[in-house]
């Protein structure tokens, strides 16, 4: 029993050769070859170390080898103690955290090169590891520019959907109903992740996948939650006019516009009015720049804008 400058005992090896100590010995043996490549770790040598002392100190005194038993039963439970409260560190530990507020946007660069580009009021976790690089998009949307690694694949977890990818380009919204899945160059696969509700037992089989789909350059898959997703061409400068500061819209309702435009701004539009928000508009506009959207509208379609008590601006019918 050796570990940086701990000699083997003589004491201790008369007690390994009685009946039950071997058995004794293995639980801190096995404890530590449990931890594989982790055992390295500086937290996990500190605690080995801090055992072997008490097992060295007790060989000072001349302990009778029955008292190995207990030292080895301390190091044991040493081990294991060390060994919970670093893997329960570890695995419970948040992934990295990344959000926007409202109006802001921001571009993330991780550790393998990959960008992602983070639209207003949005947020991304990012779990880095040997095998997988794991994100998942909470609430907004991002545009994610992934690195090539075919060993390590790229994933994104949006809603019921996760798109996996190795290197290519695509955009994702969940700031409606939708979760959007947009392919700007390369390739990925959409697969849907929905789990049932209830209990999971070990002997039941995994829920089956509504879908997978792989998306080719161009391609838009829209998914709601419980129905197949509706796949469609997409007009790429306007799915990414955000990452420039503008919005892009073409023949669009103005219910849609509004909820576009109101993800930019402290300042709401609201619509109550049918006949309003059944309107279509086209258009390039700044994001965050109320006024001058409200300005537009007003000017070329049969809207007016008045301005509440809460500081909203709620557009209604010209009369």
């Amino acid at each position: 029993m050796t570990e940086a400058g701990t000699a083997t005992a003589p004491e201790f090896e008369l007690w390994l050769a009685e009946p039950g100590s071997a058995d004794a010995w293995l639980q801190v043996a096995h404890s530590w070859d449990y931890l594989g490549e982790q055992a390295s770790s500086p937290e996990l040598i500190a605690a080995r170390r801090a055992a072997l002392g008490d097992a060295k100190r007790a060989s000072a005194r001349r302990q009778a080898p029955r008292n190995w038993r207990r030292v080895a039963g301390a190091m044991a439970a040493t081990l294991v103690i060390a060994m919970s409260l670093w893997s329960g560190a570890r695995w419970l530990q948040s992934p990295d955290d990344y959000s926007t507020d409202l109006g802001e946007r921001r571009v993330l660069t991780l550790a393998d090169g990959s960008r992602v580009s983070l639209d207003s009021n949005s947020e991304v976790t990012v779990r880095y590891s040997k095998n997988a690089r794991e994100l998942q998009l909470l609430r907004g949307q991002a545009r994610f520019d992934v690195a090539h690694d075919v060993e390590r694949p790229f994933s994104v977890l949006a809603g019921d959907q996760k798109v996996i990818a190795t290197g290519t380009a695509f955009n994702i919204d969940v700031g409606g109903p939708k979760v959007i899945v947009t392919l700007i160059e390369g390739h990925v696969v959409v697969v849907d992740v929905d789990k049932p509700s209830g209990i999971v037992t070990s002997l039941q089989m995994p829920p089956p996948r509504r879908f997978s789909v792989e998306l080719k350059a161009g391609q838009q898959l829209a998914a709601l939650p419980q129905r197949q997703p509706e796949i469609a061409l997409a007009n790429i400068q306007r799915v990414t006019a955000w990452t420039s500061g503008q919005l892009m819209f073409d023949d669009e309702p103005m219910s849609a516009v509004v909820a576009r435009v109101n993800r930019y701004s402290h300042t709401q539009i609201m619509i109550d009015d049918p006949e309003v928000a059944a309107l279509r508009i086209s258009g390039v506009f700044n994001t965050g720049d109320v006024s001058g959207f409200v300005d537009v509208v007003t000017h070329y379609l049969p809207v007016r804008a008045v301005t509440q008590d809460s500081g909203a601006i709620a557009l209604k019918t010209k009369r």
